[in-house]
């Protein structure tokens, strides 16, 4: 879940987008931990009290809520439960204070599943960003919870929103009125016009392959590792912060003379490092979980008319804008991928079709959204 004031992702660009469309809005932050250390990028914001709830009016239509910081061991099936209950109580009770009536209720976690009787909302949507029990297939008491709870709000929603092919074969046959709406870009943010080079960036010498996005466990670092160690002439450049479960890994990967890690960027700023790259990464660990995501970054990297190299991930080769990605099948297909990539990057721009990247705009996908919400 993000933050409010996170880099934006899929929640805060739809409810946005709600708010300037006249809905009242009550946004849910996430929470943490009792026991667990603030995370350093978050601190100005991640302000949870430990037994109490909070919320601020962000705009004529937005309230931000922050529930109370959790038990420790949340993903434990029986804990998680009492937090998820406990959270939707102090929830509820705001948002009778906000005079929330007859509501839509948007869930985006499946573990809310056992604590939807005490919402009192109108319709129910379930918007399904991952395949959230295959990231605990390896611990079978947890995986098979997050399914059953997966399973539970799906089949009361209203509404079924996934974001991935993969996603939608899995569950049009077990929930009602399920579509298939992806992951997208914002069109005024990565719009191509760049007027500024900025200064950590400016002085790395090209051609430089650029990635954008978090560092986290689900990235292939034996392929990073594969791929710098296999282009020592060229600028390997990261853009984003790196989630602790993972850091020995990364640190393997900065010992590189080539690699830079330029770390955490402001949302608006992310375009212009961009703007930079010759050619742009999507470095996914081959698994059940990727199968099913629908990267931000890519479509981000086609925004900005940059040539990219994927690992094989069915939800992307199934996107109308598959035929503008070098798909690898292994890391030296990859490797070769991104030297053919490099030396056709200039006639890149003639091939895309750019008509067709458009169609994953949040705003083009939010009328989507919107069309469907609208007739429940």
């Amino acid at each position: 879940m993000h933050y409010w004031d996170d880099p934006w992702f899929r929640k805060q660009h739809f409810m946005s987008r709600f708010v300037k469309n006249g809905y009242k809005v009550a946004y849910i932050e996430p929470t943490f931990s009792t026991v667990r250390k603030l995370d350093k990028h978050r601190i100005k914001y991640q302000t949870n009290r430990l037994f109490q709830v909070s919320y601020k009016k962000k705009d004529d239509n937005l309230f931000i809520i922050k529930p109370p910081r959790s038990l420790p061991f949340g993903s434990n099936p029986i804990i998680s439960r009492l937090n998820y209950i406990y959270f939707a109580f102090v929830i509820n009770k705001v948002l009778r204070k906000l005079n929330f009536v007859n509501y839509i209720l948007w869930i985006y976690r499946p573990e809310y599943a056992h604590a939807l009787n005490i919402f009192k909302y109108r319709k129910l949507v379930f918007d399904i960003t991952d395949d959230f029990p295959a990231y605990k297939e390896k611990k079978p008491n947890k995986y098979k919870y997050l399914k059953e709870c997966t399973e539970i709000v799906g089949k009361r929603s209203n509404l079924v929103i996934v974001t991935a092919s993969v996603l939608l074969r899995k569950y049009k046959d077990i929930f009602d009125n399920i579509c298939l709406i992806p992951n997208g870009y914002d069109s005024n943010l990565f719009s191509g016009k760049i007027e500024k080079v900025p200064d950590d960036i400016r002085k790395i010498k090209p051609p430089i392959i650029g990635f954008i996005g978090t560092l986290f466990s689900f990235i292939d670092y034996k392929l990073l590792g594969y791929i710098i160690k296999n282009n020592p002439d060229k600028s390997f450049v990261f853009i984003g912060n790196c989630e602790d479960n993972c850091k020995n890994e990364w640190t393997e990967i900065i010992q590189y003379n080539n690699v830079y890690w330029l770390g955490k960027k402001k949302k608006e700023d992310i375009p212009a490092y961009i703007n930079r790259f010759d050619v742009c990464l999507n470095p996914f660990k081959v698994c059940d979980v990727s199968k099913s995501v629908s990267p931000l970054k890519v479509f981000e990297y086609l925004a900005m008319k940059k040539p990219l190299v994927s690992v094989r991930m069915k939800s992307l080769e199934d996107e109308d804008v598959a035929p503008f990605i070098n798909f690898a099948s292994s890391y030296s297909d990859f490797n070769e991928k991104l030297n053919i990539a490099l030396r056709e990057k200039e006639t890149f721009k003639e091939i895309l079709n750019y008509q067709v990247v458009r169609k994953y705009s949040w705003d083009n996908l939010f009328e989507k959204v919107l069309y469907s919400v609208e007739k429940l």
